[in-house]
């Protein structure tokens, strides 16, 4: 149980971010952006760790193909993502179901449309790429009340309400992730979509898959509920424009025929989900969430 001291510093936290945002939303969009680059440049200086851990996965990843300093370069470009992500995560507020389309594009409602008419639901697998955290409003307002996604909770309570808040904010309905199997079932169930934020280290309990040039642990549970029901599994990313607006894809469903090796299949599928972020990553390798490590966890043999 989380002490009074424990619970004063969550709540200092707390009111640092949600004054933090409030200022965010106040300054003009340019000038907020600029300020999510400026942080970017800044965690890429100062967290030695994370900006080593980065380098390292674009070395497994690029090898020889690219030269140290344009790893550099991609690198450092992808802190500064991550840095105007987080600021226009703040912004969430000043969105709503109208006015987000002037920031976004959506490719492929088609293919969730026909995913969906089949009346097993859909489940989606999301990468940590461009504006990952948009795909939450946007979902919520392609398909009002028919959208949800698992999620960790965080240990600070009240921090954890506030980011809940901002991506619930537009119907989506985040599944803590203990609860994850059996709602995300009802949900199906129901003819609802469930997004599966699959794209990072699994451990020990992933299936373990080829992903750019090294076997890499990816989560299973896309692959064995859609196994399981019958669901259609959906890849859809964003990815973020020159002039910071975003691009979101949708791709064609793809329908599991299962076959009488259970491992097989969800290494075959999983491994679909994974080549679709790759061609992405190549396309635009500053996007990506290098600072993860990805690769941690590696096959015992």
């Amino acid at each position: 149980m989380p002490n009074a001291r424990s619970k004063w510093k969550d709540r200092c936290i707390y009111r640092i971010v949600s004054l933090f945002g409030g200022w965010c939303r106040w300054l003009p969009k340019r000038w907020a952006l600029q300020l999510g680059r400026c942080i970017g440049l800044l965690f890429y200086y100062l967290v030695k760790k994370r900006r080593e851990i980065a380098a390292s996965n674009l070395q497994i990843a690029f090898g020889s193909h690219l030269t140290a300093e344009q790893q550099r370069e991609i690198c450092k470009a992808s802190f500064i993502n991550v840095g105007k992500t987080c600021i226009e995560f703040l912004r969430f507020p000043k969105l709503n179901t109208e006015n987000i389309w002037n920031a976004v594009t959506v490719e492929g409602t088609e293919n969730l449309d026909t995913a969906l008419e089949a009346g097993k639901g859909a489940i989606v697998f999301l990468p940590h790429f461009g504006n990952w955290e948009l795909l939450s409003l946007v979902y919520g307002a392609l398909i009002p009340n028919r959208a949800k996604a698992i999620a960790f909770p965080l240990k600070n309570a009240p921090l954890n309400t506030y980011i809940w808040r901002h991506r619930e904010q537009m119907s989506l309905e985040l599944i803590p992730r203990k609860q994850a199997v059996r709602e995300t079932l009802r949900a199906l169930k129901n003819n609802e979509a469930v997004g599966f934020f699959a794209d990072q280290n699994a451990g020990r309990e992933g299936v373990f898959v080829d992903f750019l040039g090294k076997p890499a642990s990816a989560a299973r549970g896309p692959a064995v509920i859609a196994r399981k029901t019958g669901a259609p599994l959906l890849f859809s990313i964003s990815i973020r424009q020159p002039n910071d607006k975003h691009h979101v894809h949708i791709s064609s469903p793809i329908h599991v025929k299962p076959s009488d090796d259970f491992e097989r299949d969800i290494e075959c599928y999983t491994t679909q989900m994974l080549k679709q972020l790759e061609a992405y990553i190549h396309k635009y390798p500053e996007q990506w969430l290098w600072l993860h490590n990805r690769w941690k966890t590696q096959p015992r043999d």
